[in-house]
């Protein structure tokens, strides 16, 4: 309570002009104590509490200030009726902000639902557009990456790394591979210095002008062996 409403209201035209000046200044401190208790209690004070508390057991003042209707007694329990206003008021207040933040709590929560739905549902969609533009590409392609990496014959590497790079390959390019790859592999004498695949495939080395220094295998010797390795 303090933290949300440290005070209560006090009208001091109120008090200048109200009951409570018949009163002596002992009873009127009195009555500011037990305003005081009143309020930080939530308006939950019994007499006993407050004539032990507030006068030290000696009821008589507490008992003037009654007889005075400065505050009443209802079913043994203090009622300050102005300070009891400003409690049900600030209650309802509560009550409001409450709600108001419930329904906001509510609100951005639907959103954030709404968001992440939208989120699945671009990324299953670009998923499947992902999908397909793999197997279109797949459809499109004149030579497989496995015929490739057989022939090769030198199985270093991610293979379906450099699957993805044989497949963004032209269809004019994958088959100008394979015609010169038999060249390219036997014009390299020993078999550690060959590149790797993926190290051929950035360098285009295909396009390399090949010096034969032995007898060049027919493309079906070579399919062949190929197929043994």
């Amino acid at each position: 309570m303090s933290k949300e409403l440290p005070y209560f209201k006090f009208e001091p035209n109120e008090w200048e002009n109200g009951n409570i000046q018949i009163f002596s200044h002992a009873e009127k401190g009195i009555f500011i104590d037990l305003c005081s208790m009143y309020w930080s209690r939530l308006g939950d004070v019994s007499y006993k509490l407050a004539v032990q508390k507030i006068c030290g057991g000696n009821a008589n003042a507490l008992q003037s200030l009654c007889d005075g209707k400065i505050f009443d007694i209802i079913d043994d329990n203090i009622y300050i009726k102005y300070l009891s206003e400003q409690l049900a008021e600030f209650e309802n207040v509560s009550e409001r902000n409450s709600k108001i933040a419930r329904e906001g709590w509510e609100k951005r929560r639907k959103q954030k639902d709404i968001s992440e739905r939208n989120a699945n549902a671009l990324q299953s969609q670009s998923e499947r557009n992902a999908i397909r533009e793999d197997k279109r590409i797949e459809d499109n392609i004149n030579i497989h990456f496995d015929i490739f990496w057989n022939l090769y014959n030198k199985k270093v590497g991610d293979k379906k790394k450099l699957e993805k790079k044989w497949n963004k390959l032209k269809n004019d390019e994958r088959q100008k591979i394979i015609d010169t790859l038999p060249n390219f592999l036997n014009s390299i004498k020993d078999k550690q210095y060959l590149p790797y695949p993926e190290t051929y495939l950035n360098n285009s080395r295909w396009n390399d002008e090949v010096l034969i220094s032995k007898p060049i295998l027919r493309d079906e010797e070579f399919m062949r062996n190929a197929g043994k390795m």
